[in-house]
């Protein structure tokens, strides 16, 4: 028989057994900040791998900057020349006027560790949200194996600064479902902010919807579950109204179905592709770890928390950018079910009262004293200021091709350029419209489609034909690029420049 949902045990329950705690130091330390620390310093490195490998981070800050210089938000797109003036809307605007911002004060830097900071913050709440359940030992084995799954995601993205408040906002809903109550009406603020910093908040409503139902299931008479019933539609009712309350309204919300509307054009784009295992072995290798476990221990769950998992697996079979969600929110998930199957993962409140090591271990678990987060806080901010100034920290030459940009402008190369879709988010920050970026809710996957397969010479639209009906000047591409050996060989056209990162060819006019 599968555990039923209801009250789990906690060390904040009288029932529990709770011994009173003696007063901690202000300067006491705790596993979620010293795994903030590490994870902040490990990442705000001087090389900026891996949070500026991706070209998207450029758009988002160039739509930044755009907003901070019009005071408004975009309404149709200003960038590409393709879709010039066709509707558009910068659902994660409140991250880009971040991004922006960071970049101003800091370059590249700045924005590294403003990713950093908020990548730190995420794992040791996750830490801290665990431990109101589990021991320390296997609730940081959860953390851990969070952070080995999302690191090809480590990028700064708007995604990242929305980590927090999807944290809390899950956890929110599963202690609600625990202690067969209505979630606290402080989530609606995680919600409105999640809302207005990354797409993802669409997933949220549906993890609402979810949980509303597990609890109704998990009612105990129908008085309780019509109490459930009315308290849960008030808070799901003000989550959909918070939801709302973006410069943009409902419309944040009508994006994400017009995203997933590509189909399977999202394969051609690397982070919407299935999880490939051969180079991230350690991915399978938790998942399996965790199979074991489960089906060697006899997991068993409730029907619609198994659901919820088995879906946020599925989420992440069917895109590995999905890493996070399956990383982060599935031990969330199942952490009270754990402590209430296995009593001895539960949380000792008596442990870690002595002076040996182990207790010294065990009172890491609580939470740290004012005086270290200050002091955390004071060192980070140190640390971050020192690497912004001397850490050097550029994107990969992959995604930045400065130099060949270099070479166009002093080679005077204007009109129109059919570009890598690498390139776009670089061009679009370089001031140059683009034929295709990462926005690919704009260009839709008709257009995504003709475009892979045109550059990759796999059929379609010839590229002579493209070059011709767009009007395109000059390309763009890099090194390894099909189109490239196309273009040496054209009529009419010759390479411009070439390096590791990128070739230009130009037409010829006579």
């Amino acid at each position: 028989m599968a555990v039923t949902s209801g009250l789990s045990v906690s060390r904040d329950h009288p029932e529990a057994g709770v011994a009173i705690a003696r007063p901690r130091s202000a300067w006491s330390l705790s596993w979620p900040l010293v795994l903030g620390l590490l994870l902040f310093v490990c990442l705000a490195n001087g090389s900026g791998s891996p949070l500026l490998g991706d070209p998207d981070s450029h758009w988002h800050i160039a739509v930044g900057n755009w907003m901070l210089a019009h005071r408004a938000v975009p309404t149709v797109d200003p960038f590409s020349f393709t879709f010039l003036g066709q509707p558009w809307i910068a659902k994660e605007w409140l991250s880009q006027l971040l991004m922006a911002t960071a970049f101003k004060l800091g370059g590249w830097g700045g924005l590294t560790m403003l990713a950093a900071a908020a990548l730190a913050v995420s794992f040791a709440l996750m830490l801290r949200l665990l431990l109101r359940d589990l021991k320390p030992l296997p609730a940081a084995m959860f953390a851990i194996a969070a952070i080995v799954m999302t690191v090809p995601h480590f990028l700064a993205r708007p995604h990242v600064l929305a980590f927090p408040f999807m944290l809390l906002w899950v956890a929110g809903l599963v202690r609600a479902v625990e202690e067969r109550r209505a979630p606290d009406p402080w989530l609606l603020l995680c919600m409105l902010l999640w809302a207005n910093l990354h797409g993802g908040f669409t997933l949220g409503l549906l993890l609402g919807g979810a949980f509303a139902l597990e609890a109704l299931l998990g009612a105990r008479d129908s008085s309780e579950r019509k109490t459930l019933f009315v308290a849960w539609a008030k808070f799901g009712v003000a989550a959909l109204l918070a939801a709302c309350i973006t410069p943009y309204g409902p419309e944040s919300i009508l994006v994400t179905l017009r995203i997933f509307g590509i189909g399977d054009t999202l394969a051609f784009i690397s982070e919407w592709k299935s999880p490939d295992f051969q180079k991230q072995p350690m991915q399978e290798l938790i998942l399996l770890i965790a199979l074991y476990a489960a089906l060697s221990r006899g997991l068993k769950l409730p029907l619609l928390r198994l659901l919820i998992v088995l879906g946020l697996l599925h989420l992440y079979l069917r895109y590995a950018r999905n890493a996070e969600l399956l990383a982060m929110l599935a031990p969330l998930a199942l952490a009270p079910l754990l402590a209430r199957q296995w009593p001895a993962l539960r949380p000792d409140p008596s442990a870690g009262r002595g002076t040996s090591l182990a207790d010294q271990a065990v009172a890491l678990a609580r939470p740290a004293g004012i005086a270290a987060v200050a002091a955390a806080v004071a060192l980070s901010a140190l640390f971050g200021g020192f690497m912004v100034r001397y850490g050097g920290i550029t994107p990969p030459s992959a995604t930045m091709p400065s130099a060949a940009m270099a070479f166009a402008k002093q080679a005077g190369l204007t009109g129109r350029v059919l570009n890598h879709y690498n390139f776009g988010g670089y061009l679009i920050h370089a001031g140059v419209p683009t034929f295709i970026d990462g926005r690919g809710e704009l260009y839709g996957g008709d257009f995504i489609k003709r475009y892979a397969d045109t550059i990759g010479l796999r059929g379609g639209e010839p590229l002579e034909q493209l070059l011709e009906h767009n009007r395109i000047e000059w390309t763009l591409m890099p090194a390894d690029q099909p189109a490239n050996r196309l273009l040496a060989r054209l009529p009419g056209w010759r390479q411009a420049y070439a390096d590791e990162a990128a070739v230009i060819f130009v037409r010829e006019r006579r």
